[in-house]
């Protein structure tokens, strides 16, 4: 059980309780997450401080076992169903009351709950994520070395990518890089060739590798629970001038936001910085997402480097620059480092792996 971290959760609540459904969030907070299905169940942490766990009981002895008497645990069968749920919550005191939810809550379930106990919900996403996004100094170390595992991979992937292979057959090349480290924990990562690099967040795998591609590498590891993430684009046996000059555009776009990214910086001039650059060609359109995101125990979480997140960035947080040109069915680029603002203050670009073009010339291997 994290204890400090509940502790300066309800200190931050306001709301009489958050609901923290099975997920990431719940494991940060307990150190333990069950599987979730369709039956309703969450960890409730009231204002007051105190907890409890409502849960089916195909569950109970698995939840017994993690958490202990750590705090209170009800159960209910599914002959019951969600009234035995009201019935219990009343019991607790969450009805009439405010009730903030998590992010994997499952909302046909929530609702129901609300509208028979007459609750006020409200988003506990970003509580959630605001307890945790300063990282301290036993987490930052973790960053780095999780950081340092997926540098380590970049070198390896060059030497192993030619033309034939399977997208998946790379990504899985660099899970088994990232997974021959004690403690770290990979399922590889995008690899999107050819026209499939022009989108983001490509998620196929079947593609065979081609002589002329542009590749889009984006992957990380989870060591000891925090999260790494780098992005890096190569090409295979060729490139073509326009490529080239796309490649330095993105590459000083990247640098840019990253130079913008100092203790105190306006997070929103941080992604302007990034998206000038781009705009010296015309294409800051094409990067059609957020130029970062905050990273630690989620690869995804606060603070999202863009121009809506209206604050500053503070020491201890952790966040990718990570700007490129998309162009779908044609070819994409991106170049992603993690950096942070660490505990004295500075501004730490945690991914090291080299950053120039690379053309690989595989057929001299």
């Amino acid at each position: 059980m994290r204890e400090d971290y509940l502790k300066k959760l309800v200190g931050m609540m306001d709301t009489d309780a958050i609901l923290i459904s099975p997920g990431e969030e719940l494991l940060f907070f307990t150190g333990f997450t069950p599987m979730q299905c369709e039956r309703f169940q969450a960890l409730f942490v009231k204002k007051d401080g105190t907890m409890f766990y409502l849960a089916n009981i195909l569950y109970e002895g698995e939840l017994r076992a993690a958490y202990g008497d750590a705090f209170p645990i009800h159960v209910w069968h599914d002959n019951e169903g969600l009234p035995k749920v009201y019935e219990i919550l009343k019991a607790q005191g969450i009805e009439n009351c405010s009730l903030a939810v998590n992010s994997t809550a499952q909302c046909f379930n929530v609702f129901h709950i609300a509208d028979n106990l007459n609750l006020k919900l409200s988003d506990g996403k970003p509580l959630l994520e605001e307890v945790r996004i300063r990282k301290s100094h036993e987490e930052l170390e973790l960053m780095r070395r999780s950081a340092e595992i997926a540098d380590s991979v970049f070198d390896k992937v060059c030497g192993f990518i030619r033309p034939g292979l399977t997208e998946g057959e790379v990504s899985q090349f660099m899970a088994d890089v990232m997974n021959s480290y004690p403690d770290s924990h990979s399922r590889g990562g995008l690899v999107a060739s050819g026209p499939n690099s022009g989108y983001p967040h490509y998620m196929g795998k079947d593609r065979v590798i081609e002589e002329g591609d542009c590749i889009v590498l984006d992957y990380g590891t989870s060591y000891k629970g925090m999260r790494s993430d780098m992005s890096r684009t190569v090409f295979v046996g060729s490139i073509t001038d326009e490529q080239r000059e796309i490649y330095d555009l993105v590459d000083r776009s990247q640098l840019a936001g990253q130079a913008a990214a100092v203790e105190g910086a306006w997070i929103p001039d941080i992604d302007k910085a990034g998206r000038d650059v781009l705009d010296e060609k015309g294409l800051a359109h094409t990067l059609v997402n957020r130029i970062g995101h905050g990273i630690g125990y989620s690869v995804h979480e606060g603070p999202y480097i863009t121009q809506q997140n209206f604050r500053r960035l503070e020491r201890g947080m952790c966040f990718s620059i990570e700007p490129g040109v998309y162009l779908p069915g044609k070819w994409g680029m991106r170049i992603e480092n993690i950096v942070c603002i660490n505990e004295n203050g500075e501004t730490e670009v945690l991914n090291k792996a080299d950053r120039s073009l690379r053309v690989l010339d595989w057929y001299k291997k």
